[in-house]
């Protein structure tokens, strides 16, 4: 399958890269070490849509949010897979006021991803909510995180045994710890 995964060069989007390409998948990465920053969603829509699959992961401002609707509005009628990295945050965790923004901005995300989720549609949509995940160690210093390889391929793996029993998996999300 051919996959694009925004947000590809680092973290979550690094490690999807490599496990899926490790697959056999061709993987168009979009970052904005590439060129595909997603503010510029004309630049980045285009390589996308071309795809099979696409991991909607970056995330700047609203525009992944913006991203999602400029993709489903082509592939609504097709039979294609967007995965959405949303944040476990978005559920009702209690954030420091620095980190409101963004969890709005994840909530957005989610509101999205239930509104399409309800209409007819043979495009297949998946959030997926990370806890805290080792992506930086400048981020995750002195937090219990999960190691982002950990974590993204348990993704993979319940993803791939729900496809393979025909089960239709519609969110995951994956802390770490009790």
């Amino acid at each position: 399958m051919k996959v694009a995964i925004t947000g590809h060069s680092e973290g979550i989007g690094k490690c999807f890269a490599e496990i899926l390409a490790d697959q056999g998948h061709e993987v168009i990465g979009l970052s904005r070490r590439t060129g595909h920053n997603i503010r510029s969603l004309q630049k980045v829509v285009g390589p996308v849509v071309e795809c099979d699959w696409f991991i909607n992961n970056a995330q700047v401002g609203f525009a992944q949010t913006e991203l999602l609707y400029k993709v489903w509005h082509q592939w609504h009628d097709q039979p294609k897979i967007i995965w959405l990295i949303g944040s476990i945050m978005s559920t009702n965790y209690q954030t420091e006021f620095e980190m409101q923004e963004y969890k709005l901005q994840k909530q957005t995300l989610d509101q999205a991803y239930y509104n399409l989720k309800n209409t007819k549609s043979k495009c297949k949509l998946m959030l997926i909510r990370p806890g805290v995940v080792a992506t930086q160690s400048y981020n995750t210093a002195g937090v219990d995180s999960a190691p982002v390889e950990t974590w993204c391929q348990a993704v993979i793996d319940i993803w791939t045994r729900c496809q393979q029993d025909n089960l239709n998996l519609q969110e995951i999300s994956i802390g770490h710890g009790s």
